[in-house]
Parts: structure tokens; C-alpha cells; sequence
């Protein structure tokens, strides 16, 4: 299993919390592209910059036209047009309905009445959004923080002079442990309080496991340290270990769906693909042949978590129409990875990063290699010939992401 440790001592802010994450291998890139598919024009740009001699991450976020007044209700909307998982969906609206909850008791309001102008809709939406997708992407199964730095001061807004902290993340910190500090000034931002109230499942005073990865993220002040994220193998009792001292892998469960498919066109069976990954399928596969009645077709299979399955089956049967599905449960055994970034003779990429016959092997991620090929005209397999020849590791497209 892995988790996520959150060392808020020097404060906490959506966007620091995204930088850092991006620090650790998450591509924003590819949410970018998601967000503008779903009609929201954003650029969410991760800048390198240096702190106090040190050098970390910090998370841009732009649009070119101003932010309309956005209620719950259009955060809602824009969210459900989102590609992404139906679990990301959900712990995302679960997230943005809590800050309106807590806006609308701060303000002595209706929830329906609470319009996002203090956080800023769009910049709210991406951090949540952001945080939930990262995490899912980079197989985090907890996220551990430090106590929180309690800070003082004063903080000008919509509605005057406000102590700090600011009464919504007042509320949100309720709860959770605190630690006095000389700080006078806003050190947790609402929408990093709302982060720790949705993510965070324990808190700890220091990160416990196997450090695979860290990530610094720096919010928007020029001085100040930033937020540091470890991410950790930690040993599961429930997973077991079977290759011994040969490879690390893990033994789990996963649901297999599938049919026998002979009605569907070429083009139905490449939608179903799309539909049923954004259901929650880990994979998805059709093995052709030939059907009763001397018929074209195939085996249509679908693997996904437990907890996905009954929305991969729904959406399984309503974009076939079979009217049957083979359900059971298969045992999945998979080498132990992270994400990473590689050095390349083109630049530094995104990549996965693994142990196999005692070799730490990084190959780069398919959307990281799509990115290099529009960008510099090259080949798919032009590229992977140039990171195989240039990195001195082994590579592929990245699309053999150990789903089977």
C-alpha cells in the first residue's frame, strides 16, 4: 500500500498542495486537458522556482477571461462533465459541498446562496479536482499529515478585516490538532484546510514506511517555506508477499467482467472502450473470433477494483446491450511502482519507476511521450528508440500500466 505524508508545519494552500504532488510525478498536463474538454478554458502550469536556496515546485493557475459568480450548483455542473473517475467525481463534490456548507454557516446563509468569490470558483474547483486526481493516479491509498500551525494576524476580504485564521477555515480545522507558532499570517488557507478535512484519514508527527518519493511545494509568498509531501510503501497484513527475496509484489483482488459480444460495430466496441474506463475499469480488452453461428465477434473483458464493479457492470450492459456478463474475482499480482520523472536526451518526463531483477527500470508514461511527439514531430517509436538508446534504461509507450 501507499500512502501520502503531509508535513504542514510551514503551511498549507490547494495550490501548494498540487505543486508539491507534481513534485512527486503527478502530470497536471493531462487534467488541464480534461478541464478544457469539459468547456473550462485553465492553464495549470507547475514553475520551478528557489526559496531560500532551495529549490521546489510551485502550481500556476490562469484563465483568460474573469470568473463568473459561480454557486455549488455550476461547481456541480462543470464537475459532472469531467472525464474523470466515477470516485474522483464523488469525493470531489463531497469535498465542494462541505466548503459551501461551512461558507453558508459562517455567512448565515442558504447553501444554494453561497457563491464561491473569496477562494475563487475556478481555482477551488482545480485544486480539489486536482488533489482527488493526482492521488488516484499516483495509487495513493492514505494521506497522513503533521498537526497543523496555528497562526494569528489579520486578513483583508470582501467582507473587511478578518482575524486570522479566516473564520471557513477556522471551521474546517476544528478537530484536528494544532501547534502553537510566532506566525502572523495566513499559513492554512481554506481551501487547504477543506483538503486536510477530505483527505486526510490520521495524523502523525512524522512519516512511517518505505520513503519512495518527496515533493516541496511553495504557495504564492515570495518568502517562507513550502509544503513537504512523502510518499511511502507502507506493508499491507491483508497483501502478501510471494516472490520472495526476488521481486516485491503484491498479491490482490480484482473483479473480471465479460461477454461475448457479436452485434456491436467497430466503432460501439471503441466508444464502449472510453465509456468504460471513465466508469472505473483498471483495463479493458476485446480478444476476437468467431461466435455461434459461424459470426464475427469477440470476448469483450473488463477488470476493475471490487469496489467499482457494480458501476462498470451498469455501464457495461448499457452501452452493449448484452445480455449477459461472466462476474468473478481473479487474483492480480504486481510489481511495486511510482511515479518518477527520467532525464532523456529530449528533457525531463514523466515516467513510471520500477524494481525488476534487481534493476530500478523508469519507463516513460504514454501521455508524457504524446506531449514529446506533438511537440517535437517525432514518432512514437522514434521516441521510445531515443529514450531506450539515450536514458541507458528500458522503455515503452507506457500503455502496459500492470493493469492485468
Amino acid at each position: 500500500m501507499r500512502s501520502l505524508y503531509l508535513d504542514c508545519s510551514l503551511g498549507l494552500g490547494g495550490d501548494m498542495l498540487l505543486a508539491a504532488l507534481h513534485g512527486l510525478g503527478a502530470d497536471f498536463a493531462v487534467l488541464e486537458g480534461l478541464f478544457s474538454d469539459s468547456g473550462v478554458a485553465v492553464e495549470i502550469r507547475p514553475e520551478t522556482v528557489t526559496r531560500q536556496g532551495v529549490a521546489g515546485c510551485s502550481m500556476s493557475i490562469r484563465w483568460e477571461d474573469g470568473q463568473p459568480l459561480r454557486h455549488l450548483a455550476d461547481l456541480e455542473d462543470i464537475l459532472n462533465r469531467l472525464a474523470v473517475s466515477p470516485s474522483v467525481k464523488e469525493k470531489s463534490a463531497k469535498a465542494l459541498r462541505r466548503l459551501a456548507e461551512v461558507e453558508a454557516t459562517v455567512h448565515g446563509v442558504a447553501v444554494e446562496s453561497v457563491h464561491f468569490h473569496e477562494v475563487g470558483a475556478i481555482d477551488t474547483l482545480v485544486d480539489v479536482v486536482g488533489a482527488f486526481w493526482a492521488l488516484e493516479q499516483m495509487g495513493v491509498e492514505e494521506v497522513v499529515c503533521s498537526s497543523l500551525p496555528w497562526f494569528t494576524g489579520t486578513v483583508q476580504c470582501e467582507h473587511g478585516t478578518m482575524a486570522l485564521p479566516a473564520p471557513a477555515t477556522l471551521q474546517l480545522m476544528q478537530g484536528k490538532p494544532v501547534h502553537p507558532t510566532a506566525f502572523t499570517q495566513e499559513m492554512v488557507t481554506p481551501t487547504g484546510a477543506l483538503l486536510i478535512d477530505a483527505l486526510v484519514s490520521r495524523f502523525a508527527e512524522g512519516p512511517t514506511g518505505t520513503l519512495l518519493g518527496s515533493g516541496l511545494g511553495y504557495g504564492t509568498r515570495d518568502s517562507g517555506g513550502g509544503l513537504r509531501t512523502f510518499l511511502l510503501a507502507q506493508a499491507d497484513a491483508g497483501k502478501s508477499n510471494r516472490a520472495g527475496a526476488a521481486e516485491a509484489v503484491t498479491l490482490d483482488t480484482v473483479v473480471q467482467l465479460e461477454s461475448n459480444v457479436d452485434h456491436l460495430t467497430g466503432e460501439e466496441i471503441g466508444f464502449c472502450f472510453e465509456s468504460l474506463m471513465e466508469a472505473g475499469a483498471l483495463d479493458v480488452l476485446y480478444l476476437p473470433g468467431i461466435m455461434k453461428k459461424n459470426r464475427a465477434g469477440g470476448v469483450l473483458r473488463v477488470l476493475c477494483a471490487p469496489d467499482m464493479a457494480d458501476a462498470v457492470q451498469q455501464a457495461f450492459f448499457h452501452h452493449t446491450h448484452t445480455l449477459g456478463i461472466r462476474r468473478s474475482r481473479v487474483e492480480r499480482v504486481t510489481l511495486q511502482r511510482h511515479a518518477s520523472r527520467m532525464e532523456t536526451p529530449l528533457g525531463e518526463m514523466e515516467a513510471k519507476s520500477y524494481s525488476l531483477g534487481g534493476r530500478q527500470i523508469s519507463r516513460p508514461e504514454y501521455e508524457a511521450l504524446v506531449a514529446f511527439a506533438r511537440k517535437t514531430g517525432r514518432s512514437l517509436p522514434e521516441l521510445r528508440a531515443m529514450m531506450s538508446g539515450g536514458a541507458g534504461e528500458e522503455a515503452s509507450d507506457g500503455d502496459e500500466d500492470c493493469n492485468m
